[in-house]
C-alpha cells in the first residue's frame, strides 16, 4: 500500500471516529438551546395550566427555558399532527392527553398517534366528575337518575365534543342504569360552564379541575366520579364513582408528555429522567393536585404501555355504546 493511500486510510477512520464521538458529545450537552412545547389546546385550560407547572420546574433541571406554544383546534389534532411531523431531536415536545387515544379510534385524526408518537412521561390522572348546578333538586346521583327514569330524554347534559370523556363516561351511564339522557355539544368548556351555571342545560360531566373554583364557590354540585377509585382531593373525596353505586361506568382523563418518534435514546432518557425528578417533587406534585387533579407519574414505558392497553379499552367502550358509530356518521 502506497503512502498516499496509508493517509486516505488513516484520514477516513480519523472522520469516522469523530463522527461517532460527535453524536454522544451533542447527547451530553443537550439541551443546547430552548424546547419547544405544543399544547394542543387553549391557553388557560387545565392542560395548559398543568403543562406550566410541570414544564417551568423542568426548565430548571435542564437549564434550558421550555417554550409553550398552544395549537388548539379540531380535537386537539391541529396540535398533535405539529408534534408528530416536528424534528425528532428533542427540541420539541408536546402535551399528550388520553384524546390521542381517542382519534384514531373514530377515522378522522392523520395520524395514529400512540404509534406515531414517543412516550416521555405520563403526569396526571383527571377522573371526570358528574356534576349539576347547586340549584336543581338532585341532591345524590341516585335521586338524578330515578327523575331520568321517570322522565326519559327530558334531562339534557352538557359535552364538549362528541366521544371524548365528557360523552362516554354519561353514555355508560346511561346505558348501565337504562336511562335516557341527552347530550348537548358546545365548542368549547368555557361555553358549556356557561351553559351550566346559566341553568340552560341540566348537568355536565368534566374535568374536576374546571369545575373546583365553581364547587367551591358553592355554584355547583358533584354527584359522582368516573374513576376507578374516590378522588384524593379533600373536595371529591366523598364523591362516590359510579361502580360504587352500582354502575359500569369507568374513564379517567391523563395528561403527559410525548415527542416525535425516533429521539435519541440517551436524549429521551434525559427528558424521562427530569420529568421523573419534577414528579417527584412535593411541591409540584401539591400543585397540581390544589388544581384539582392527581400528580401521577409513569415512565416512558409505563406511559407507552398505557397507549397500547386504552386503545384496546376504549375501542371496545365506543363501540358497545354506539359511540364509534354515531361519531364516524357525523363525519360523512
Amino acid at each position: 500500500m502506497t503512502n498516499a493511500a496509508t493517509r486516505r486510510l488513516a484520514l477516513a477512520a480519523f472522520g469516522l471516529t469523530s463522527v461517532a464521538m460527535a453524536f454522544p458529545a451533542f447527547a451530553q450537552t443537550y439541551p443546547q438551546r430552548p424546547i419547544r412545547v405544543i399544547v394542543p389546546f387553549p391557553a388557560g385550560g387545565a392542560t395548559d395550566i398543568m403543562g406550566r407547572i410541570v414544564t417551568k420546574a423542568v426548565e430548571a433541571r435542564l437549564g434550558k427555558p421550555l417554550i409553550i406554544e398552544n395549537k388548539p383546534g379540531a380535537g386537539t389534532m391541529t396540535g398533535l399532527n405539529e408534534l408528530v411531523g416536528a424534528r425528532p431531536d428533542g427540541y420539541t415536545i408536546g402535551m399528550v392527553t388520553s384524546t390521542m387515544v381517542l382519534q384514531p379510534l373514530y377515522g378522522g385524526s392523520r395520524h395514529d398517534y400512540p404509534t406515531a408518537l414517543q412516550p416521555i412521561a405520563q403526569i396526571t390522572v383527571t377522573p371526570p366528575v358528574l356534576v349539576t348546578g347547586a340549584d336543581t333538586p338532585w341532591k345524590t346521583a341516585k335521586v338524578l337518575i330515578d327523575d331520568a327514569k321517570a322522565n326519559p330524554r327530558k334531562i339534557k347534559y352538557g359535552i364538549t365534543g362528541f366521544g371524548n370523556s365528557s360523552h362516554i363516561g354519561p353514555t355508560q351511564l346511561a346505558r348501565a342504569a337504562g336511562i335516557e339522557i341527552e347530550p348537548v355539544s358546545f365548542d368549547g368548556g368555557g361555553t358549556l360552564l356557561t351553559a351550566l351555571l346559566g341553568g340552560h342545560i341540566a348537568v355536565s360531566a368534566g374535568s374536576t379541575v374546571d369545575y373546583k373554583p365553581h364547587i367551591e364557590a358553592g355554584k355547583l354540585r358533584p354527584l359522582l366520579n368516573f374513576g376507578p377509585e374516590r378522588s384524593q382531593d379533600p373536595l371529591y373525596k366523598d364523591v362516590p364513582t359510579a361502580k360504587e353505586l352500582g354502575y359500569d361506568a369507568e374513564i379517567v382523563s391523563w395528561t403527559g408528555v410525548a415527542a416525535p418518534k425516533g429521539v435519541p435514546a440517551d436524549i429521551a432518557g434525559k427528558l424521562n429522567e427530569a420529568f421523573a425528578a419534577v414528579m417527584a417533587d412535593p411541591e409540584v406534585k401539591a400543585a397540581i393536585a390544589k388544581l384539582g387533579s392527581e400528580p401521577v407519574h409513569l415512565d416512558a414505558a409505563g406511559f407507552g404501555a398505557r397507549w397500547g392497553s386504552e386503545t384496546t379499552k376504549l375501542r371496545q367502550v365506543v363501540t358497545e355504546t354506539g359511540i364509534l358509530e354515531l361519531v364516524k356518521s357525523q363525519k360523512q
